[in-house]
């Protein structure tokens, strides 16, 4: 099978913008303007269009969707290059999914799991790996203990929370270290908490982990399968549902357009970059904070937002696709899923799409590991994928018909997922500020998001929010 076009951008590379300019009638006097169209921004121009509201969609990029991004690799066949999952409390998402009449179904589990550890395999079924009793008894009471504490937050206004400053300056990385002796549960806990946050567990306070727990309902919550965040699949793609929310404000969406400057005026706001510029009573951004660094604010934002800014940054996740003609893995009894706690290959899941007869395995890695793997080529990269794929699932294995691995951390408009954190310290003290407009200026994102953050359901409720502040005051 031969390689499609897409498959030329590898991580090294950047979306292309079109040569062709957009034509904006720049006399126009919008209600709003929206930075960005990912699923915040059309989401938010959805309500502000359907109150009758004149908007104008601005997005950097040559395509719609932000952190979603499906291709096709085949006739029927899919991969999800980023955000994929929807599951329990993303009530919005399947609301959405169910209006632009895509279908949805659920994350295979069927058949035994395996847990890699010091170069050997175990099978085994269930969401609980093999790890020994002992490990097993420390995982399960760290993670009692990590889930109670963050039971205690209230997530409309966490930095209340008695000692929240301490544990904002405290990494979540030492207080595992301090909270479990056992090795192997401490390398599962760690991995499991890494693949929530993304980033080196150093660079991560326990009080931004516990808020983020929290937010998705608890620990395991983010990570578990049946009943859990990752339950359930979008037919076609999670890109659908931003492409049905384009589709209702097509005409009011342009491409290619990055926005470089924000300036507030005597009546109105001004917003473009050196080809063009465009009026607006408000503005919606819904980049994330550390792509704001490259847009210029007159006057400047308030201390406590560039304090925001600056502190933020974006997680490191690599998403690799390897397709076969067939998901040989099941005449194994295997569900495709395995753990590794000892190299760089940390997990993978069966992807493949239902009614298709190709099989689909797709590992994620984050943090430091995916920092490594960015350093590599992408024959590096694939070499090392299928390797550690052939351990679990044979030698079959080693030749699929096609291997496709994408981050947006090389992506200069979005720079990485699933989403960002703050430094530590910083939580506590201005993460009130996150979502608070800055005069005419709204915020959205899923960073900003009270529920969800980091999920595609977390951006879409934060949407919905700026749009509602807005419809609020007028």
């Amino acid at each position: 099978m031969e390689r499609t076009d897409f498959t030329k951008t590898t991580l090294a590379d950047t979306p292309l913008l079109s040569a062709s300019k957009p034509v904006i009638e720049t006399d126009e006097l919008y209600d709003t303007v929206i930075i960005g169209a990912g699923l915040s921004g059309l989401n938010a121009a959805k309500i502000l269009s359907q109150a009758g509201k004149k908007i104008l969609v601005l997005e950097a990029q040559d395509r719609v969707g932000g952190r979603t991004w499906t291709q096709p690799v085949g006739a029927n066949d899919f991969v999800d290059l980023g955000g994929q999952w929807i599951g329990k409390g993303h009530d919005q998402m399947y609301k959405l999914a169910a209006e632009a009449g895509l279908k949805t179904f659920p994350t295979y589990t069927h058949g035994k799991n395996v847990l890699r550890l010091e170069g050997k395999s175990s099978s085994y079924k269930g969401e609980t790996p093999p790890l020994g009793l002992f490990a097993l008894l420390s995982a399960l009471k760290l993670m009692y203990v990590f889930d109670r504490k963050a039971s205690k937050i209230s997530l409309e206004n966490p930095w209340m929370m008695e000692n929240a400053s301490e544990m904002d300056n405290r990494s979540v990385g030492s207080w595992i270290d301090e909270t479990i002796s056992n090795k192997k549960a401490r390398i599962m806990i760690k991995r499991t908490a890494e693949a929530m946050l993304c980033r080196n567990l150093e660079n991560v306070s326990l009080f931004q982990a516990l808020v983020n727990a929290k937010a998705t309902g608890s620990l395991k919550q983010a990570e578990k399968v049946e009943d859990g965040a990752l339950s359930d699949r979008i037919s076609g793609g999670a890109q659908g549902v931003s492409h049905f929310l384009y589709s209702l404000v097509k005409d009011s969406v342009k491409l290619n357009c990055p926005v470089s400057f924000v300036t507030q005026l005597e009546n109105y706001m001004l917003i473009g970059n050196e080809d063009f510029s465009v009026k607006a009573k408000k503005v919606i951004v819904t980049a994330p904070l550390p792509v704001v660094k490259n847009i210029t604010f007159s006057p400047e934002l308030p201390i406590e937002k560039q304090t925001l800014i600056n502190s933020m940054e974006m997680g490191t996740v690599v998403k690799c696709n390897a397709v076969y003609d067939t998901p040989f893995w099941r005449e194994a009894g295997l569900s495709g899923s395995m753990v590794c706690l000892d190299e760089i290959v940390e997990l993978s899941v069966d992807n493949s799409v239902p009614g298709s007869d190709r099989g689909i395995i797709t590992s994620l890695i984050h943090a430091d590991r995916a920092k490594e793997l960015l350093q590599l080529s992408e024959q590096e990269r694939k070499e090392i994928l299928l390797k550690a794929y052939a351990n679990i699932f044979g030698e079959k294995a080693l030749h699929p018909i096609l291997y496709i691995d994408y981050s947006f951390t090389n992506n200069p408009w979005i720079g990485g997922a699933y989403s960002g954190l703050l430094k530590n310290g910083i939580y506590s003290k201005y993460g009130k500020h996150l979502a608070k407009p800055s005069g005419n200026i709204h915020w959205a994102g899923t960073e900003t998001s009270t529920l969800f953050k980091g999920f595609m359901e977390g951006a879409v409720l934060s949407g919905e929010r700026a749009a509602k502040e807005i419809l609020s005051q007028n």
